[in-house]
């Protein structure tokens, strides 16, 4: 039994790509900036909104945004400006699907694609921003003042942590 559960794990280990070593400097940064980023984006989220489902719905977006922030901080999938219009456009679509089609299980295939060609043709790719326009056509969603709050407040929040992110990097390298 010892002997297949070791060939099971050499296996697992074969195929699956390694993880890059990271130093506890970079893991508390990471863990920490990403926790203090979801804190700020509810406390306004608590502030200036209701905490709808929906608001609630993206705030899940975000956080991963903004893992991929503080992971890949000189990723252009995840700069400060791509974030922003990823985000912005993504919510657009997505809007559109709602008020022009009325099953969810139509409309979501529909957001998904016209987010990503969308991303292509604006320079924009954001991975987690199809995630958005799933979100909000399964939300049901037809607001465009979403597009300010949550969507546009909270990118800026993603914006500016990518900001602060960097500065701390540039600053423990010397």
């Amino acid at each position: 039994m010892k002997n297949i559960f070791n060939k099971l794990i050499n296996f697992f280990n074969e195929i699956a790509p390694p993880q890059g070593q990271y130093s506890w400097f970079d893991r508390l940064r990471v863990s920490i900036g990403v926790g203090l980023t979801i804190l700020v984006i509810a406390f306004f989220n608590h502030l200036w909104g209701d905490m709808t489902q929906d608001e609630n719905m993206v705030t899940a977006v975000f956080g991963v945004s903004a893992l991929y922030i503080f992971l890949f901080p000189n990723s252009k999938f995840f700069s400060p400006l791509t974030l922003i219009e990823a985000n912005l456009l993504a919510s657009c679509v997505a809007f559109i699907c709602v008020y022009l089609i009325s099953s969810i299980s139509v409309g979501i295939p529909f957001a998904v694609i016209g987010t990503i060609v969308g991303m292509y043709l604006l320079g924009c790719m954001h991975p987690p921003a199809v995630f958005l326009s799933i979100f909000i056509v399964m939300a049901g969603t037809n607001s465009y003042n979403f597009d300010l709050h949550p969507v546009l407040a909270d990118s800026l929040v993603l914006t500016l942590a990518s900001f602060l992110n960097k500065a701390l990097i540039k600053r423990s390298l010397g």
